[in-house]
């Protein structure tokens, strides 16, 4: 009586893994947000520009049922970033608004996944901006912040990059929070000696979308 049930398991198995031809490739797009006006007054950051960068990855999920199974997917998104840059004498601070759309791994499951969080904390910084390349990071401590109306967690790692072709440290906090079909992601880049949290946690604050 057990052989059936085991060939129905090793059936779904091929169809979510997508053996026959495998899953499609999903190509979508975030929309713009940004930080309003009034959440900048007094911080020192001003508005550079919106680009669009495209990252090709693969999104990944664990279903779990009578057989637990690994799914994953293709994805093409595209990701308006909003830069805001405050000069300093170290070296420029940067804030980084991005927005990816929401993919699901497999289609009719409510698991969805933020193509972004595919990168590593120092991958995401160089996709987002060319001014720091970044060399090493450490894990720092987490903090919590208010971004589009939502509490989040924000992580804070310190380290390494490339600035102007010299080393210099750096204190990188990265928040993101899911809006709707989309999820926003904050990064702030600065140099460790100007990194100032409570000024980063007023314009996370004040990010629109």
């Amino acid at each position: 009586m057990t052989r059936p049930v085991v060939a129905l398991a090793l059936v779904a198995v091929v169809a979510l893994a997508g053996c026959s031809g495998g899953p499609s490739r999903v190509v979508a797009a975030g929309s713009p947000a940004a930080v309003d006006t009034n959440a900048l007054d007094g911080t020192g950051y001003e508005y550079v520009g919106t680009t669009n960068r495209t990252l090709n990855t693969t999104v990944q999920s664990v279903i779990s049922g009578d057989v637990q199974l690994d799914a994953e997917r293709p994805v093409t998104a595209t990701t308006p970033i909003a830069t805001y840059r405050r000069g300093t004498d170290s070296g420029p601070a940067l804030l980084l608004v991005a927005t990816a759309p929401a993919v699901r791994p497999v289609e009719n499951q409510p698991t969805v996944r933020n193509p972004l969080d595919t990168l590593s904390t120092a991958d995401l910084v160089g996709y987002l901006q060319s001014t720091y390349a970044v060399e090493s990071l450490t894990r720092g401590e987490n903090a919590t912040v208010r971004l589009l109306g939502n509490e989040t967690v924000a992580r804070t790692d310190t380290g390494v990059a490339t600035y102007d072709g010299k080393s210099t440290r750096v204190v990188v906090t990265v928040a993101s929070v899911r809006d709707g079909d989309e999820f926003v992601t904050v990064v702030a880049v600065a140099p460790r000696s100007v990194a100032d949290h409570e000024r980063v946690k007023r314009v996370v604050a004040g990010v629109t979308h």
